[in-house]
């Protein structure tokens, strides 16, 4: 049934690229990863409270317990075993999550946004799981799961706001600035940044990364370009390789003060000949 639901994917993908997994390895080369797997490793890096918090973390650890003995049903249910209620729908949600958690972790970046279902998926299946073993107890569990739940919701939303949210907020006391200033005058403009989705949001201007621009076709003729660094920036080129990108072209620079944690930006804005 999976592989039915994926059929018009694979049609899609093979006239798209010619190939059933095109789309699959474009998406992978667009991620900004610094290595095969470094997305893995951040979630491990970042699991319990930025994905779920303490409480969420313990019940998708149940829900994987509760998924692997499904799995071991199943698999003596097709050697002629006996069938075990409710092990089909557990060992789907468990595998399911794991394979989403590797195979993006794999494929892109990490980035907590990504990963929501599986981890709504493994919470589910938790809870369920420590119900069913509760027996004749389980509304009190679930009571006392539900208590914890707001209690621990705060003290993580607390842990968040002051330990994870600092980093994004001093970065978009850099970017939000130089991309009000870059921002859509009427004529078409293209911003060059390794900060793009911030970037084309606050410009109202089409934003790619370095590496996007560089494997796409030139813009059209009388587009503005603006090549954006910072001086502590991510993904972004040297002078030279910045030439490069330029040369042929008459150039027009605009520094700004460092106003958040990227330092000063340089901004080298061109006009496309197509």
């Amino acid at each position: 049934m999976v592989l039915a639901g994926l059929v018009p994917h694979f049609v899609h993908a093979t006239q798209v690229t010619g190939s059933p997994l095109g789309l699959v390895f474009w998406a992978t080369s667009q991620a900004e990863r610094q290595f095969v797997g470094d997305g893995l490793l951040y979630y491990l890096a970042i699991f319990p409270y930025r994905l779920a918090g303490d409480l969420g973390g313990v019940l998708m650890a149940a829900g994987l317990v509760a998924a692997y003995p499904a799995v071991r049903r199943l698999r003596r249910k097709g050697a002629g075993g006996e069938p075990v209620p409710g092990a089909r729908r557990r060992a789907f949600l468990g595998l399911t999550s794991v394979l989403i958690f590797v195979l993006l972790g794999v494929a892109t970046d990490g980035e907590p946004r990504f990963v929501y279902l599986p981890v709504v998926l493994l919470t589910v299946l938790g809870v369920q799981a420590l119900a069913e073993a509760a027996g004749e107890q389980r509304r009190r569990l679930l009571a006392a799961v539900g208590v914890l739940a707001l209690l621990t919701a705060a003290g993580t939303a607390r842990v968040v706001a002051h330990g994870a949210m600092p980093g994004p907020t001093g970065q978009a006391r850099s970017t939000v600035p130089v991309a009000r200033a870059l921002a859509h005058d009427g004529d078409p403009c293209l911003l060059v940044t390794g900060y793009e989705p911030e970037t084309g949001w606050y410009s109202g201007c089409d934003a790619v990364t370095y590496r996007q621009y560089r494997a796409a076709p030139p813009p059209a003729a009388g587009t503005r370009v603006a090549f954006i660094r910072y001086a502590h920036g991510r993904h972004q080129p040297g002078d030279r390789a910045l030439a490069e990108l330029t040369r042929g072209l008459e150039p027009t620079v605009r520094r700004f003060p460092a106003t958040g944690v990227l330092g000063a930006a340089t901004v080298v804005t061109v006009r496309a000949r197509g």
